[in-house]
C-alpha cells in the first residue's frame, strides 16, 4: 500500500495524495454518497406502509383539503407522508437508520448516519449561490448551511426553499432528503411571516413546533406565491403597465439560447413520441414558456422533465398517467426539479390566461 506522502507510483514525482491519491479519494466520496442517496431512497421506496395510511387517513384529507387550491395531489401526498415521517411519527425512519448504521462498511457512512435521525427541516433564504453551493440560512431555528445544488435543480439568490435535510458529514453541509417547496425571489415577506410565526411559538421545541404548523407553512407559502401572482395580474387589469410594458425590450435570443430551448422541446418531443402521446398544445405551452422565461438551468433534462409534469398536471395528455418519480428516473433528474419546472410553467401560464 502506497503512503499518502509517498511519491506517486505514477511517475510523475509528486506525492500520491497530490496526484493518484486525490483521484482515489474523490471516487471513495462518490461512493459514500451514492450509499447515502440509497439510504434515503430504501426508506421512500418501502414507505408509506399501507397501515399507516389507514391509521393516518384524516391527516392525509386534511392535508389534501388545505394545500389542494396550490400543489397538484402527489406533491400533497409527498409533504404529508414525510411530515407523518419525519415530524409526527419519526419512530420507523430511526429504526431504518440505526439498521442502516449498522450495516454500513466505512466508518465515514457510519459517523454520518449517527447525525440522521433527527432531520433538519429548513425554511430557509438563499444568501448566495456559487460553483453549484447555495447558502441558505435558517429563519425558523437560525443557522447557515452549505447545500451542493444537484446539477438539474436551478437556484438563484433571494430565493426561499422549505424543506427537510440531512447533515453531509462536513461543517454545516446538508443534503436534501426529498422534496421541496419554493418562494420567489421578490417574495421576501412569506419568508419574514414564517419567522414571526416562529419567534411567537418560541416557546415550543423544533420538533412541536413543526407539528402543529407544518402544514400552515405549506399554506403559508401557496397562498403567498398564489396571490402575488394575483397581484401582477391585477395591476395589468387596472391600466397599470404590464410585466412586459415595465421591463426593457429583450433582446433577440443569442444563438445558444435558441439551441437550448430547440433542445429541450426536443427531449420533450422524444418523451412523447415514445409513449405515443400526441399533445401539440403542451409543446406549443412549452415553447411559449421557454420564449418568456428562459429558465437558467444547469440541466436541460430538468426543463424537459417538468413541461411533461405539467402536462399531465394540465391535462394536456390526456389519460395518460406516470409517477412523478417515474419522470424524474427517465430524465435522470430529482423529483424536487421535476416538480419546480413544472409548477414554474403552471404559474407562468396562470398569470398568462388572467391577462389575457
Amino acid at each position: 500500500m502506497v503512503g499518502r506522502n509517498q511519491p506517486c507510483p505514477c511517475g510523475s514525482g509528486k506525492k500520491y495524495k497530490k496526484c493518484h491519491g486525490a483521484v482515489d479519494q474523490a471516487t471513495v466520496n462518490q461512493l459514500i454518497g451514492q450509499e447515502l442517496e440509497q439510504v434515503i431512497s430504501r426508506f421512500f421506496t418501502t414507505h408509506p406502509k399501507p397501515a399507516d395510511i389507514r391509521t393516518n387517513a384524516d391527516l392525509f384529507t386534511e392535508w389534501e383539503r388545505r394545500l389542494a387550491p396550490y400543489y397538484d395531489r402527489e406533491t400533497i401526498h409527498s409533504q404529508a407522508i414525510e411530515y407523518l415521517y419525519l415530524i409526527k411519527e419519526p419512530v420507523a425512519w430511526q429504526e431504518h437508520i440505526r439498521s442502516a448504521k449498522t450495516k454500513a462498511e466505512r466508518p465515514t457512512v457510519r459517523r454520518i448516519l449517527s447525525n440522521w435521525e433527527q432531520p433538519l427541516t429548513l425554511f430557509a433564504v438563499v444568501d448566495s449561490v456559487s460553483d453549484g453551493v447555495a447558502v441558505l440560512r435558517d429563519v425558523l431555528q437560525g443557522g447557515t448551511y452549505r447545500w451542493n445544488v444537484p446539477e438539474d435543480m436551478e437556484i438563484v439568490k433571494g430565493e426561499s426553499v422549505f424543506g427537510h435535510f440531512l447533515l453531509a458529514g462536513e461543517k454545516e453541509a446538508v443534503l436534501l432528503m426529498n422534496s421541496l417547496a419554493f418562494v420567489d425571489p421578490g417574495l421576501e415577506g412569506i419568508s419574514e411571516q414564517a419567522a414571526r410565526l416562529r419567534s411567537l411559538k418560541k416557546h415550543l421545541d423544533s420538533r412541536r413546533f413543526l407539528q402543529r404548523y407544518m402544514l400552515d407553512l405549506y399554506e403559508m407559502i401557496g397562498h403567498g406565491e398564489s396571490e402575488a401572482g394575483d397581484r401582477i395580474v391585477a395591476g395589468h387589469d387596472e391600466g397599470g403597465d404590464s410585466p412586459e410594458e415595465k421591463a426593457p425590450k429583450e433582446e433577440p435570443k443569442e444563438n445558444g439560447a435558441a439551441d437550448t430551448d430547440e433542445t429541450i422541446l426536443g427531449l420533450v418531443g422524444r418523451y412523447l413520441d415514445e409513449n405515443q402521446i400526441k399533445s401539440a398544445e403542451l409543446e406549443q405551452k412549452t415553447e411559449r414558456f421557454l420564449d418568456e422565461v428562459n429558465p437558467k438551468a444547469r440541466k436541460l433534462e430538468g426543463v424537459a422533465a417538468g413541461a411533461i409534469r405539467f402536462g399531465q398536471m394540465t391535462g394536456l395528455l390526456g389519460e395518460f398517467e406516470v409517477a412523478r418519480t417515474k419522470i424524474a428516473e427517465e430524465f435522470d433528474v430529482s423529483p424536487s426539479t421535476v416538480q419546480k419546472y413544472a409548477d414554474d410553467m403552471l404559474k407562468f401560464h396562470k398569470e398568462e390566461e388572467k391577462v389575457f
